[in-house]
């Protein structure tokens, strides 16, 4: 690894010129192209279906493919549907899930089984032939755009765990900024019931994590890289994006070398899903998160975002949600613009950015999906490129706060296996100390993760209707409920343990929550 990167630095000067322009389209900063084969845009080379169930390609005598229902003759709409791809040069149709999903019943269940690529020359217009084949409604149920995206990551400014603010903030000024002390995740004291085991493992599903780096090297298993199709998913000789997302979530602890972690003991897995540049598709997340899913990934780390949305993307999602992973994903660092796919589907934890005063990043990309935050400006963290081999650099973005909350769920899942994705996902959020507007809001979500509050409720649950806190619910949490029911924040009666859902006032939904937890523990 270090070789080629010596290799590589000998000729990184000269290419600098080239090389930054091209910085400027893959950086997060950027404002989404509506174009081909560009940030925001879509690819010109494929087009994704999904085929109505029965239907598969076939390839007629003259050698041209089309699709057809199974076990039946080229009827009238594939002829006329081979014509159109003929016209339109599509010279093969593959399986889009590459490779096939393990759980062949479960992909059969989403659908994933009937997405089809449809392969055809650089530059081709994709928007018009999607549109055509809309027409054949009896053969495919969708025709959609390959949304090209990428790496949400702000340029890294210049290169311990007093560093680490994020961790541990204790108002130390970082890049002259003095920072606000507890503003952080609280992680030394998460650390005193959980450091995280290795039977938890963290899939960093980006640009490939550092094969060689003395702070992660050691905890790596295989991974994959989706765009090669091959097991080398060494990161970039250049931006190292998936390195230093890594090294957040779960560098080793405790070793005398550089950082930690927020799961110490948590393993990692490197889905390279992006380019040298940090470029890649829909498809090729999709795939990624397949994979992951399939080799034994409880956490998923997507510091990553698309304009696009397509369906083959959300149901690799749902299908690896569906497996029992917890996705965490970037919101992106476009202010006004809408929150970036993956982050935007439900079964996502959409992630901003916060500073070291707990203030909202103004890069941080908002709207109604937003989940949490978590620290993204100036976070320190592991690195390995061509000029800048294995050591440690600030870097700053959504893309940094996202492993934050990846290597917690790690810790949760360590600190309580028999939790399932979506109750990792509760507490989580239920646990985050709220900022902004009371409550959720659009801007921070349910809050700042805390990690301790997490990994306390995940050692000793908390239930809904509990309102007593002695592990029941039952007619003395019913009692206090009533007493306080139509109460809100500030008045005499208003008993803050009983407004369960933290709306600001006792209402019908806490007495609903608690009534359908009644008896627990009893």
């Amino acid at each position: 690894m270090l070789c080629a990167k010596k290799r590589w630095a000998a000729s990184l000067a000269a290419t600098t010129a080239l090389v930054l322009p091209l910085l400027a389209v893959a950086g997060e900063n950027r404002i989404p192209v509506r174009a081909p084969d560009v940030f925001g845009g879509w690819a010109s080379n494929h087009v994704i279906v999904r085929v109505v169930p029965g239907v598969h390609p076939v390839r007629r005598a003259d050698g041209q493919v089309t699709l057809a229902p199974e076990g039946k003759q080229v009827g009238p709409a594939s002829a006329e549907l081979a014509d159109v791809l003929a016209h339109w040069h599509v010279g093969a149709i593959t399986p889009t899930a590459r490779p096939a999903p393990k759980n062949a019943a479960l992909a059969r269940r989403i659908g994933l089984d009937r997405y089809y690529t449809l392969h055809l020359p650089a530059g081709t217009d994709t928007p018009a032939l999607a549109a055509r084949l809309a027409a054949f409604s009896g053969l495919i149920e969708r025709a959609e755009l390959d949304g090209v995206g990428g790496m949400l990551q702000t340029i890294p400014n210049d290169p311990s765990f007093g560093e680490q603010w994020g961790l541990n903030n204790t108002g130390q000024t970082v890049h002259g900024d003095p920072g606000t002390a507890d503003a952080d995740i609280d992680a030394p004291e998460a650390w005193d019931l959980e450091t995280g085991g290795d039977d938890v493992i963290i899939a960093i599903i980006d640009s490939g994590v550092s094969y060689s780096h003395p702070d992660l090297a050691a905890k790596l298993v295989p991974g994959w890289n989706v765009q090669a199709g091959n097991d080398d998913a060494d990161d970039s000789w250049y931006i190292s994006h998936g390195t230093h997302c890594a090294g957040i979530a779960a560098a080793i602890g405790d070793n005398n070398e550089g950082i930690c972690g927020v799961s110490w003991g948590a393993r990692i897995m490197p889905v390279k899903v992006l380019n040298t540049f940090g470029n890649g598709t829909e498809t090729d997340c999709g795939n990624g998160v397949i994979w992951a899913a399939d080799h034994g990934a409880k956490v998923g780390s997507m510091s990553l975002g698309f304009t696009q949305g397509s369906s083959f993307f959300h149901d690799a999602i749902i299908y690896g949600h569906d497996a029992g992973m917890v996705l965490c994903v970037a919101t992106g660092n476009t202010p006004g613009v809408p929150i970036f796919y993956p982050a935007r589907w439900p079964e996502t934890i959409a992630v901003g950015a916060t500073d070291n005063d707990d203030v909202l990043a103004d890069f941080t990309t908002t709207g109604p999906e937003m989940s949490v935050v978590a620290p993204g400006v100036e976070i320190y963290s592991c690195w390995d490129t061509a000029t800048k081999p294995n050591t440690y650099v600030y870097d700053g973005g959504t893309s940094m706060a996202c492993p934050h909350v990846s290597g917690l769920a790690a810790l949760i899942f360590s600190a309580n296996p028999d939790l399932t994705n979506d109750q990792v996902r509760y507490l989580i959020e239920s646990t985050a100390d709220d900022l902004g507007t009371p409550g959720w809001d659009e801007e921070y979500g349910w809050g700042r993760i805390n990690a301790f509050a997490a990994v306390s409720a995940a050692i000793q649950p908390h239930v809904d209707g509990d309102i007593d806190g002695d592990g029941d619910v039952d007619l003395q949490d019913l009692s206090l409920l009533l007493a306080s029911y139509g109460s809100c924040a500030g008045d005499v009666n208003y008993l803050p343990e009983a407004d369960i859902d933290d709306s600001g006032c006792v209402d019908l939904q806490d007495l609903s929550l608690l009534l359908a937890n009644y008896g627990y523990g009893t």
